[in-house]
């Protein structure tokens, strides 16, 4: 499609976009630079407990997700495209571990590159850890999920299991 026919916002931003030097865009969807979970894959993210359910859900983030600048900053925006900045896959995770029973919370701090950067902290065995869901994603080299790249300024966000 000629770049001058106008592509509409929407198909933009849940698409991976070029405009080539003849004016030409291509488009190549979320879809297909991600891999789709399968429901046996889903329902695995029901069944999170203990320091192997992190691991089962750093694998799920690593093959699912990706980290994106200016992508969703929100659970139902990750769901729906794939994609999320470090507040979206944040809040994504923060809200599956909830679900799965997990004392969350969100917190920020800087970095070289933000000082808003945000990642999830989770109580295992009385003790908070860090799960960095940005750092999981093939982005940024499938790091484990304890890796940090920011120190902590303030907690955003708690979700308490009961």
């Amino acid at each position: 499609m000629p770049f001058s026919q106008g592509a509409i916002l929407g198909d933009i931003q849940t698409s991976k976009t070029t405009l080539k030097i003849d004016g030409t865009v291509s488009q190549v969807s979320a879809a297909s630079t991600i891999t789709k979970a399968t429901a046996a894959e889903k329902a695995q993210l029901n069944k999170l407990q203990g320091k192997a359910g992190l691991s089962t859900l750093a694998k799920y983030i690593n093959k699912h997700l990706n980290h994106r600048s200016g992508a969703a900053i929100s659970y139902s925006g990750v769901e729906k495209t794939g994609y999320g900045d470090c507040w979206g896959l944040s809040d994504w995770t923060a809200k599956i571990l909830k679900k799965n029973g997990y004392n969350v919370r969100v917190v920020q701090g800087a970095n070289k590159y933000s000082s808003r950067h945000r990642w999830t902290q989770v109580k295992v065995d009385g003790k908070w850890i860090t799960f960095e869901p940005s750092l999981v994603t093939k982005k940024y080299g499938s790091k484990p999920y304890t890796s940090t790249c920011a120190k902590m300024s303030k907690v955003v966000v708690t979700y308490n299991s009961k």
